[in-house]
Parts: C-alpha cells; sequence; structure tokens
C-alpha cells in the first residue's frame, strides 16, 4: 500500500505493542521505521535489467523471514535518536520495530501485487485482493488514531486504529467473495466456463471490483458493483487477445527477450496478453488496468526484433474517464446490468 499507510500501521503498531516501561515515543518512531522499511527494495535498479524493479519489489524485504530484521535495524536507529532518555535501549524498542515490519508485509499482502510472505522457502507471491493500493476510508482513521495515541500517550487509541484496519481488510474479504459469487451467477446465465478468473479490488472502494478471465484465446474484463443491501451490478469490458504458443512475432525460445518475457511471466504467472504494433509485440499483465472495464495493461513488456526489450507503463486516461469510474462507484453508469 502507500507509504502513508505504511507510516500510520507502523506508528499504531509500534506503540500497542511497547515494552512495559519503554519510551512510548521511542517505540512509536521504531514502528514508523519499521513500517518504512520493506520499501527501501524500490532502490534496487539496474540499467541492464528493465524488469528489476518487478523481480525485486515485495521480494525478501517483505518476507516474514526478513521482520526480524527491520525490528532490529529499527530499534538500533529509534534508540541512538532518543539516546538521551530512560528505557530506550534497541532490546526495549525491537518489539515495537517488529510489529511495524510484520504490520508492513501483511498490509501488502492484502492487496492484488503479490508479496513474497513465505521466502526463502517458498518463492510463491501472496495477494489475497482485499484492498485496494490507495485506501483513504482505511487508512485517514488509522493515521489519525496513530498519532493521537503518540501525542496523547494512550496506547489505547493506536489498539483501536489497529481494529479499524483490521475490520476494513476482513470487510474487502467479504466484498471480494460477493463479487466474485456475482460473476460467477454471470457466468452460469450466460453458460460460460472460464479457464482463468480473477477479481481485483480498484482504487479508493470497495465497492467496484476488476473482472477479468479467459474466454478460448482472449481475455475478457468485467466491472463488477457490490453495494450493501442491493443487487450486484455488472459492466462487461474490454477484450484482448491471450499469449499463446502461435501469437505472431513472438521472439525465438532463448533468445534475450524470450528470456525477459519468461521472467515477467513468472511475475505475472501468465495472465499475458498480446498486442502486436508493427513489427513490435507488447506482452502485458492483464491482471491490472487503470480502469475496472479496461483491457490496457497497466504494465507490458514490448519485445522488439532489432532493439532492446523495455517495459511499458500505461497509465493515461481518456477525457471523462475518471467521471466513468466515479459512475461505477456510484451505481450509476448506464452501462451497468442489475444481476437478479
Amino acid at each position: 500500500m502507500d507509504n502513508v499507510t505504511h507510516a500510520a500501521l507502523g506508528i499504531a503498531a509500534g506503540i500497542a505493542v511497547r515494552r512495559a516501561g519503554a519510551s512510548l515515543p521511542a517505540a512509536a518512531l521504531a514502528g514508523l521505521l519499521a513500517g518504512e522499511g520493506p520499501d527501501l527494495d524500490v532502490f534496487i535498479r539496474s540499467a541492464g535489467d528493465p524488469l528489476v524493479s518487478f523481480r525485486w519489489h515485495r521480494h525478501f524485504t517483505h518476507s516474514f523471514a526478513f521482520t526480524p530484521i527491520w525490528g532490529f535495524l529499527a530499534a538500533l536507529i529509534a534508540s541512538w535518536f532518543f539516546r538521551r532518555h530512560p528505557n530506550t535501549s534497541w532490546r526495549d524498542l525491537w518489539l515495537s520495530g517488529f510489529a511495524g515490519a510484520m504490520a508492513h508485509v501483511l498490509c501488502d499482502a492484502c492487496t492484488s501485487y503479490g508479496t513474497m510472505l513465505l521466502w526463502p522457502f517458498d518463492d510463491g507471491r501472496y495477494a489475497w485482493d482485499c484492498m485496494p493500493i490507495i485506501d483513504l476510508i482505511a487508512t485517514l482513521p488509522v493515521l489519525v488514531l496513530a498519532l493521537l495515541a503518540w501525542k496523547k500517550a494512550a496506547p489505547r487509541l493506536a489498539v483501536y486504529g489497529l481494529v479499524w484496519f483490521t475490520s476494513y481488510a476482513l470487510l474487502g474479504v467479504w466484498q471480494h467473495a460477493r463479487a466474485e459469487s456475482a460473476l460467477r451467477q454471470w457466468f452460469a446465465s450466460q453458460q460460460v466456463s472460464p479457464a482463468r478468473v480473477a477479481v481485483k479490488p480498484t482504487a479508493l472502494n470497495l465497492l467496484v471490483w476488476r473482472c477479468v478471465w479467459l474466454d478460448g484465446d482472449r481475455w475478457r474484463t468485467a466491472a463488477v458493483r457490490v453495494a450493501p443491501f442491493a443487487a450486484p451490478q455488472l459492466i462487461i469490458g474490454e477484450k484482448r487477445a491471450a499469449v499463446t504458443p502461435a501469437s505472431p512475432g513472438l521472439p525465438a525460445a532463448g533468445s534475450p527477450a524470450a528470456v525477459i518475457i519468461a521472467d515477467f511471466s513468472r511475475f505475472t504467472q501468465n495472465w499475458n496478453s498480446y498486442t502486436a504494433e508493427g513489427s513490435a509485440v507488447l506482452i502485458g499483465d492483464i491482471r491490472f488496468g487503470m480502469l475496472p472495464t479496461s483491457a490496457r495493461p497497466l504494465w507490458s513488456v514490448r519485445c522488439e526484433p532489432t532493439g532492446p526489450s523495455t517495459v511499458v507503463i500505461d497509465r493515461s486516461l481518456k477525457p471523462g474517464d475518471w467521471g466513468r469510474f466515479g459512475q461505477m462507484i456510484t451505481g450509476t453508469h448506464p452501462d451497468y446490468v442489475t444481476l437478479r
């Protein structure tokens, strides 16, 4: 999730588990530092590797195995910062740092990007798909309560913030299940038997969900809205070709471009779309798009016969797209079909 959320959760977690007698401001700082530490992986860069950010973001730095290390480093820094104050040794602050790091990795696993929680024992990326990357409803109460807990030395307020965030994540689990159930209800009504199905949260809300499924050799998209006490609504979105062995223009097996596509496919778990642009081909991650009904992948690998492969990030929006997304959230979009 975003770094403001990680900061709020780190502070709240650090205060909530503060060791008896330990300095509360120092515990809050240790939680804050450890809550932000895992995202230092964004500084891992390589000019010759276009996929380095996909490979290393949410990798070992976001694993359960690494959280004690973040806790230790955060405790050392916080204890140095408060070195003139009593009860601020790193031993007093390690638990707060550990809790801040744990809050970070568990929070990220609630989103859709994929987090290597079990590294080095398992290289799988876990994504619980129950919360968007940015959601002010989830973040603002935690931030306010965490800062008040710090300012007023009131640990119970930090606990309230953690309870709020956990409850919101559980609401997301329930909403995800409702959205997938509604989508499968539509599949049954249309006699569709998809080979693969994904349901992902969309930005800023738990009402509208991005749905992607494989129908033959094409990916299809839809937006499903599941509001409280209301029948689900659905908008059928765009289509895009899926990568197959027969897709024209794919690089030869064993070539540098083919190696990059194979590496990218491990990250995407083979949710790969195919687009031809002249002599170039784009292999995209169909799971993510700017709008729930868009088949334009948020990121793709572009391979050309005569040049190096590059990563393409597509955050473009057409005029009125934000307005249409707002209509999807409010349920007023004219293309919605109500599922009974």
